[in-house]
């Protein structure tokens, strides 16, 4: 499955106004239901037209524009652009986000859409995948704030465990629902996620700590992870964070070869290789948050 077809799984599903054109002519080669009920048109008759007509093709990055209804009315907001390659073409998706009276955009709420985008296609996929992901973003979080590192460094980190599993898009059905235990080959297919998750995100517009932490998450201090096998002065210190939020959500969560494990289970693992496959500080910091201060998977609202 190609990136553009990632894109277009969820496309038809998405609440979002967006738009495939031709990045040169302008020829709009798809546009889902939002976009029509925002533009007052009939999708033959946006067919027929080019993005250029409708005040759309902006470069690719996020940026205010104003695009033309049918009545001639012009909505403004925010657009967010991606040029893809689909059969050796090259067109881009846009993503608009009207505003209100009130709204006020700003580059990194455009990303945080990106990144609400690429989780839906992870969620369309395989909806494990997506629970899994909210959970393990929001431990991940809670211990980056209980070391203490910047909001900046705890936003890219939240937007990489958002999606940190997306490259399991590509992994076949078979292998991840399978019941029973995987074999050496169906572990390595299992294991190519994480170098297809980064070769996703990379053509993305987005901080570059994003794409390197999601290639990280399955590394381990002692050279024993993958894809790489990078020892701990080579991994990055969110890779670190999002490997142990990673296990202890795994671990605790039911998988189609084994019931949950359940949290001691899950607390004990990364104690017994503290220091050896996972980050001292980071253990530690995680085991206070769960002994001393109650933390739960559960989300409110």
């Amino acid at each position: 499955m190609k990136l553009y077809e990632m894109y277009y799984f969820a496309f038809n599903k998405s609440l979002e106004p967006m738009l495939f054109a031709d990045l040169n002519t302008g020829r709009i080669f798809d546009v889902n239901q939002a976009f029509l009920d925002l533009l007052g048109y009939a999708k033959d008759e946006v067919m027929v037209k080019t993005a250029f007509e409708l005040g759309l093709l902006p470069g690719e990055d996020s940026q205010p524009l104003s695009i033309k209804t049918k009545n001639g009315s012009l909505k403004s907001g925010m657009v967010s652009a991606n040029d893809l390659v689909h059969k050796e073409k090259m067109m881009r998706l846009m993503v608009f986000q009207e505003q209100t009276e009130n709204d006020h955009f700003s580059l990194e709420e455009m990303l945080t859409q990106t990144i609400s985008l690429i989780s839906k296609i992870s969620e369309f996929r395989d909806p494990y995948t997506s629970g899994h992901q909210k959970r393990t973003q929001k431990l991940a979080c809670a211990i980056a704030s209980e070391m203490k590192l910047s909001g900046e460094a705890i936003h890219h980190l939240s937007m990489a465990a958002a999606i940190h599993d997306v490259g399991k898009i590509y992994i076949s059905t078979d292998i991840l629902n399978k019941p029973g235990m995987l074999t050496q080959l169906e572990y390595q297919m299992l294991q190519t996620h994480v170098d297809v998750g980064y070769e996703i995100i990379k053509d993305f517009k987005l901080p570059w700590q994003i794409p390197k932490i999601i290639s990280q998450h399955h590394e381990r201090l002692d050279g024993s992870g993958y894809p790489k096998g990078l020892t701990a002065s080579q991994i990055f210190l969110e890779s670190k964070i999002l490997a142990v939020a990673d296990v202890v959500d795994a671990m605790n969560s039911h998988r189609p070869y084994r019931p949950a494990l359940g949290i001691e289970a899950a607390l004990e693992e990364i104690c017994h290789y503290k220091g050896e496959k996972y980050d001292s500080e980071v253990v530690e910091h995680c085991m206070r948050l769960f002994i001393n201060k109650d933390f739960d998977f559960s989300f409110s609202g």
